[in-house]
């Protein structure tokens, strides 16, 4: 579909309007089409609103990310659309439909899309190359259109927006890592994992990690390989051995020396991004030259401040225990403080933070999920029970300052914002704030 016959599709439904809502609305509009609004929320002042659905009216319905369109839970705005035969798009579909020959970057995964679709736009960027960066990092894929024709899109990709999209297109596709999440919004892991794989079966170019067993199994004939395990059978075309990044028994980086970029973790977000840009011809010398200059993403296990021995860290990023595993491998040397709470992802923490729990010194719990992670942890570490992070944040630091030796209080919270906070970014400020009051 093309500009000419969005031209004859005049009058569409916005259903949604957080970010990627206003964003598309505003675009629409700027278009010369007729674009109403519906959103649940009444205290949102939002343009065009309507209550009423005229469905004669209506040529199709853009649905913003997080609108559940699955058939367990899917929005009763989307059901009536069904009903009504009326086309749903998700925004990313709009995006394509007026630049049908983009060449977007896609990269998805669980955990470490953020920082890995930041690396790769800091390369190309520093490489001399013109390129956008958006999608589910923050940047609605129509504020990327301030740029005159970038030579590449660099989008990140949620599993919100592959399974609503109808026009998925990407000249590379890299799949990091895939564990439960979002389940709510999918009704079954399996669904979640079939969500993540069509960024994979709608790419020119694969990028996988072969330690990712719902992944490798399926595509591990067609794409690109990283590996941060050397247990695998499967050799990979990038992996890590000493802290070294090894390519053809080739050593082309020692990621030892990165201090932006710490963490097993980032070294698979750094595989990635070298695999990618490697793909689009980027010299080494230049990938490189990204790597080590590139600057970490907020609430992604950020320094805040040091007091005496104690280090504090945010890590409101890490929303599951997947991403808690990381942090707590990192500080493994320390004297973990450990800041737990907020809306479960109910996924058994035990299977990814089981083997880092014995540095744990003590859990601090705040928000809905304190009576599920207090019976799980009780047994095995002290607890405090504290309502809200403020009390957790003191009471942490009480107890740290006590220690001799390296210490951290660490926010890795395991679990959605949304029960106190607008999100994890408002969790994460909120926490740097209380420190540098202390």
């Amino acid at each position: 579909m093309d500009d000419n016959v969005l031209k004859n599709k005049k009058n569409i439904l916005v259903v949604g309007y957080g970010i990627s809502g206003k964003s598309v609305t505003s675009f629409l509009i700027s278009k010369g089409h007729n674009v109403y609004v519906y959103d649940d929320n009444n205290d949102v002042n939002v343009v065009n609103r309507v209550t009423a659905i005229d469905w004669d009216e209506i040529d199709f319905i853009i649905k913003s990310p997080s609108i559940h369109i699955m058939p367990h839970n899917r929005h009763p705005v989307i059901d009536e659309a069904i009903i009504n035969t009326k086309p749903v798009y998700s925004t990313f579909d709009v995006f394509k439909m007026y630049n049908p020959n983009a060449k977007v970057i896609g990269i998805t995964g669980t955990n470490g899309k953020s920082t890995t679709v930041s690396l790769i736009y800091h390369i190309l960027r520093s490489a001399g190359i013109s390129v956008a960066l958006g999608g589910n990092i923050g940047i609605p894929y129509f504020d990327t259109l301030k740029y005159v024709n970038p030579e590449y899109y660099v989008f990140e990709m949620s599993s919100y927006e592959l399974t609503s999209s109808q026009l998925l297109n990407f000249e590379i596709g890299g799949l990091i890592n895939i564990e439960p999440d979002h389940l709510d919004f999918h009704g079954s892991f399996e669904n979640y994992i079939d969500a993540k794989h069509k960024i994979l079966d709608y790419s020119k170019y694969k990028i996988i990690s072969i330690d990712d067993k719902y992944t490798f199994n399926k595509y591990k004939n067609k794409p690109r390989t990283i590996s941060i395990s050397l247990s695998q059978d499967a050799i990979a075309d990038y992996h890590i051995e000493n802290n070294l990044l090894i390519t053809n028994n080739d050593t082309i980086l020692d990621i030892s020396n990165l201090p932006n970029l710490v963490g097993t973790h980032n070294a698979q977000n750094i595989m990635f991004a070298y695999a990618v840009c490697s793909q689009l011809g980027i010299s080494h010398e230049k990938i490189v030259h990204g790597i080590t200059t590139f600057e970490p993403l907020p609430h992604r296990m950020n320094t805040v401040r040091k007091i005496g021995d104690v280090l504090f860290i945010n890590d409101s990023k890490a929303t599951n225990p997947t991403s808690s595993a990381p942090a707590l491998a990192t500080f493994a040397g320390y004297k973990i403080y450990w800041l737990v709470g907020g809306r479960s992802k109910h996924v058994d923490p035990m299977l990814y933070v089981g083997k880092y729990i014995d540095s744990v010194e003590k859990i601090y719990l705040f928000g809905e999920a304190t009576e599920e992670f207090r019976d799980i942890f009780g047994g095995m570490k002290p607890i405090e029970n504290c309502k809200t992070m403020d009390v957790a944040v003191r009471r942490a630091y009480r107890d740290a300052k006590n220690e001799l030796g390296a210490t951290v209080v660490l926010l890795s919270p395991m679990c959605s914002s949304f029960d106190q906070f607008k999100n994890f970014e408002h969790r994460g400020n909120v926490f740097v704030k209380l420190v540098n009051e202390l």
